[in-house]
């Protein structure tokens, strides 16, 4: 259940707080970015960017960069910043024939990372890809979509293996593209965003993940009946493709764009990365994040 006047009150919680784009400038990632191969490490990175929590009775993953030891979405980056090389950059076309040894070393480490035989066999698929759809660099990608981000998206959507999220359900389609719109933002971002000539993600959707929910949550914008609450509290698995899964996306979608809106009517224009950001920073970075619960858990690359 979405309750509206829950929602309007984090709108007039934060309606006059600075909603700053997100730079992605995590630890693991790269420090100079030239879009030359920026775009494909991106794209790849990106791909295999879900399902990193730990499962019940399993340590959190880490893997190792430069002698620190990253977990979630930096320990992923890092796995392809060690590729880079000098000059740096990734040979693409050698995703294509990634072999199931090589593959699970790339993600090597401590601790459980989920479905590293699936994220090997996904990287070949957007290896063969980028290599036989995109002349071998998703760079043939950014410059058909004229460097919009919605086109970008899209794109990667329509081409890019792993980046189709559109479940089909009595409802509809609902059109999530969760990683899609990631990578279109952190490609901008990397460069510059408008200085680099970015331009479409005002109106992105935010992005439906694991995280986004606990703030709604927490602040009860978003209410889970009793069962599903009750599991989500337990570390049970809310199974891919199950009504529960989707309806949590869905309200996560929707009460991001109700919330730009309602901050927009309170003189707080904000653009959805922006929006996203926050909200995500809130829920992992944030000073209450320890109290927010905790997140749905379902076994996808979706997110």
């Amino acid at each position: 259940m979405v309750r509206p006047q829950a929602l309007d009150s984090l709108a007039d919680r934060w309606a006059a707080d600075r909603f700053d784009l997100p730079a992605f400038d995590y630890p693991g990632t790269p420090d100079v970015r030239d879009e030359s191969w920026w775009f494909d490490y991106v794209t790849l990175s990106v791909s295999v960017l879900a399902c990193l929590w730990a499962p019940a009775d399993h340590d959190t993953w880490f893997t190792e960069l430069d002698g620190e030891w990253l977990d979630d979405a930096p320990g992923i980056f890092a796995v392809f910043t060690r590729l880079l090389g000098d000059p740096p950059g990734l040979d693409v076309a050698s995703f294509a024939d990634l072999s199931d040894e090589a593959g699970a070393q790339l993600f090597a480490g401590r601790g459980t990372l989920q479905l590293i035989p699936e994220r090997v066999d996904l990287l070949r698929q957007v290896g063969a890809a980028l290599t036989e759809r995109w002349g071998g660099t998703a760079l043939n990608l950014v410059t058909e979509a004229g460097r919009d981000g919605k086109r970008i998206a899209n794109l990667l959507t329509e081409t890019m293996p792993g980046y189709l999220d559109r479940p089909i359900t009595p409802a509809g389609e609902l059109r999530f593209d969760k990683l899609s719109h990631l990578a279109a933002a952190i490609m901008a971002a990397g460069v510059g965003w408008a200085d680099a000539g970015f331009s479409g993600f005002d109106d992105f959707p935010v992005y439906p993940d694991y995280m986004l929910p606990r703030v709604f949550r927490h602040f009860g914008v978003i209410e889970y009946d009793t069962e599903l609450a009750l599991a989500i509290d337990q570390r049970d698995i809310v199974p891919a493709g199950a009504e529960a899964e989707h309806a949590i996306r869905w309200a996560t979608v929707y009460c991001g764009a109700q919330l730009r809106d309602a901050l927009a009517d309170r003189g707080n224009p904000v653009v959805a990365p922006a929006l996203d950001y926050r909200l995500w920073s809130e829920a992992v970075l944030g000073p209450d994040a320890a109290n927010f619960g905790e997140h749905h858990r379902t076994i996808t690359l979706r997110y």
